[in-house]
């Protein structure tokens, strides 16, 4: 059975990358609903048997698709390492390290300030 109009273009919207909730409100008129209904009726779509399969269909489509893929980038890189100068080796190496998720989080350390409007020079202009 195929789906409606309105089910093929959520799966459209999931496959190239939007959240359920965002599919859900471009395929359906949303925009005076609560953001929990649009949750929950996006949850119970995206459980929808023909949905999903169609989901999976246009993902395996587009990854087919795709100019550079992720597999192509390590086979480079790896390639890199192999024939590159010292340099070169290093830099592959951190860069198969980042896509990997090897590297350790970076730590932002923020400083704020309370300013008081009465006795701040930036208030008083």
């Amino acid at each position: 059975m195929a789906l409606t109009p309105k089910q093929e273009a959520f799966a459209q919207a999931i496959a190239q990358g939007k959240t359920q909730a965002d599919a859900y409100r471009v395929a359906y008129e949303a925009g005076k609903m609560k953001d929990s209904t649009v949750w929950s009726k996006a949850s119970v779509l995206m459980a929808d048997g023909k949905v999903t399969a169609r989901v999976d269909e246009l993902r395996k489509s587009l990854a087919k698709r795709e100019l550079w893929t992720r597999e192509m980038s390590v086979k480079a890189l790896i390639g890199a390492y192999k024939e590159g100068t010292a340099a070169v080796k290093i830099n592959a190496v951190k860069e198969l390290n980042a896509m990997r998720g090897f590297n350790a989080p970076t730590q932002l350390s923020v400083t704020t300030r309370t300013l008081d409007p009465l006795k701040d020079e930036d208030f008083l202009g």
